[in-house]
């Protein structure tokens, strides 16, 4: 997780969230199915709380934001989404063309009402993964010859997302290279064929 991810982790426990971390999956859809389902668990624990905020770890998102987009959703009674941008491309949305007004997004930094994300739950098919039940809220496939992406797909399955005119910070760092030890090993192992 990024340092300014944990600094607005931090804020926003220190203004009274509740926080659910998902780690250890290298399958983004896997992921926030497990997330999504926890938070569905944590939600019928905690009755008074009726949004859920996802936060991506790569996300910078200044508290007076977040309690602005949950409060929409508190509002509205449906998703809503910060604005934020990707490296290829200037927003991390695009509208949903069979639901006018209704928004594909990215899932950096969405509020979901309760009562919302729990109906989807209700609907949405169960599978089982490392002996637990979880909720299928998403997956990445293709749909009527396009290819529809996790992040896409969960905002159909929620019925769309308002998207809001609050900016986020969206991390993103430089290149990865394998150091010269890993080199040297591959070199070494092909040698050996």
């Amino acid at each position: 997780m990024e340092e300014a991810t944990r600094q607005t982790v931090a804020n926003l426990a220190q203004a009274g969230a509740i926080r659910l971390m998902e780690t250890g999956s290298s399958d983004v859809a896997l992921a926030r199915c497990r997330a999504l389902s926890w938070a569905c668990e944590q939600l019928r624990k905690f009755t008074d709380r009726d949004v859920v905020l996802m936060l991506d770890d790569d996300m910078e998102v200044p508290t007076e934001t977040a309690q602005l987009l949950a409060a929409k959703a508190r509002e509205l009674g449906r998703p809503c989404s910060a604005a934020y941008a990707t490296p290829t491309a200037s927003l991390a949305a695009m509208p949903w063309r069979e639901r006018p007004g209704a928004w594909l997004v990215g899932l950096g930094c969405v509020a979901i009402p309760r009562t919302v994300l729990l109906e989807l739950e209700s609907m949405a098919e169960k599978f089982r993964f490392m002996d637990r039940e979880l909720t299928a809220f998403t997956w990445s496939g293709p749909q009527d010859g396009e290819w529809v992406s996790e992040d896409y797909r969960l905002s159909m399955n929620l019925g769309g997302v308002h998207l809001m005119p609050l900016a986020v910070g969206h991390i993103k760092k430089g290149s990865i290279w394998p150091d010269s030890a890993t080199l040297q090993k591959l070199t070494e192992e092909r040698s050996l064929v």
